[in-house]
């Protein structure tokens, strides 16, 4: 979307963009929490430099609502093309090539579907393709998503690239936890920290979303941590297994290393299920601690929920609450760092049915 519009990072965007567009560096490190906006604001920096109607802050593209943004092989684009009546695309045409993946000089990386890591062979091609100078822009742009998730060989393979870049490339790496990247990779980037959203923001994204009910909106604002992604993943009913973890909250007081070992395998295999699923936790135990002391609603879960959170709160004492939420953030960074997730699962269950049986 333009650049005006951006919710929470429009500041930072602008200025980035300033800086682009006069003395940029080689490379960017857009570090921050999930869900926050940093691969947003990367796309709308490539936008805005690339667009050839209207380049800067307004470029033509609506990113949120490009009528091409499904790639043409697909039955909903096909359909769309039948449809005389059908919303037509007012992008230019870098706009377009770039929103579908297929700019000459646009590269986007990100991690292979079925898979926990960015391959070096990605990156090799990407710094072939960084070596040709630009043939349709002024300059070669590329973006490297789930950044955390680059093995060791393919950051050092990169590292040469970001020792000796050329002088026509930018390059863009996202990543949600910066101790993941090796200290000389993010020693050659300028990083650039994305804050968590605040709650005005989020409401107001879930509105454009579609949640017209301001309480609820609020109240899911409130959950989400200052991510959008968690937020919308809340308004559409698409959250990470909530029922299920709250049931074995609601045990975890006889908890065993067996049950503990099984939580740790179904829902924190591997890294993407584990950050997200400490962050739930987290969450759940927060809204837990507020019922507790301030007696606040459970407006953003489901009906059913809402019994067993406000028995959670009646049973389980403040410091208890309080032990878990430290202990679940903790665990939290300590995936984003690369620990072994289901170790820090098995060490959480365990820890947390330790302090709800008070010992």
């Amino acid at each position: 979307m333009p650049i005006a519009s951006i919710r929470g990072h429009r500041e930072v965007a602008s200025r980035l963009l300033a800086e682009l567009r006069s003395r940029p560096s080689h490379a960017y490190l857009f570090a921050g929490p999930r869900g926050v906006g940093k691969a947003l604001v990367a796309t709308s920096l490539v936008h805005a430099m690339m667009c050839e109607r209207s380049p800067g802050e307004d470029f033509c593209c609506t990113t949120a609502r490009c009528a091409v943004r499904i790639a043409p092989q697909t039955e909903r684009t096909r359909a769309r093309a039948a449809d005389a009546d059908a919303a037509r695309c007012d992008c230019c045409s870098a706009c377009v090539q770039i929103a579908t993946g297929v700019h000459p000089d646009f590269s986007y990386l990100s991690r292979p579907v079925g898979r926990t890591e960015v391959l070096i062979d990605q990156v090799r091609e990407l710094i072939a393709r960084l070596g040709i100078r630009p043939s349709r822009s002024s300059v070669r742009m590329a973006i490297i998503d789930d950044a955390e998730s680059l093995n060791i060989p393919a950051q050092n393979a990169l590292l040469k690239t970001l020792e000796e870049p050329p002088g026509h490339a930018i390059i863009i790496m996202v990543s949600a936890s910066e101790r993941a990247l090796l200290d000389t990779v993010r020693s050659r980037t300028r990083t650039v920290r994305f804050p968590a959203l605040q709650t005005a923001d989020l409401e107001a994204i879930l509105a454009a979303h579609g949640v017209d009910d301001k309480a609820r909106a609020s109240a899911l604002a409130l959950l989400a941590r200052g991510s959008a992604a968690n937020a919308i993943a809340l308004a559409d009913g698409d959250e990470p297994p909530m029922k299920e973890l709250l049931d074995a909250l609601s045990t975890a007081k006889s908890i065993d290393f067996a049950r503990a070992q099984s939580l740790a395998q179904e829902f924190f295999a591997n890294r993407d299920a584990a950050a997200g699923n400490f962050e739930l936790l987290a969450r759940l135990l927060e809204e837990i601690l507020c019922y507790k002391l301030l007696k606040a609603d459970f407006v953003a879960f489901a009906p059913e929920s809402r019994p067993k959170l406000a028995s959670l709160a009646d049973s389980l004492g403040v410091d208890a609450i309080v032990k878990c939420i430290d202990a679940a953030v903790r665990a939290g960074e300590a995936v984003e760092a690369n620990a072994n997730p289901r170790l820090q699962a098995e060490n959480w269950w365990t820890i947390a049915g330790h302090a709800m049986r008070g010992e």
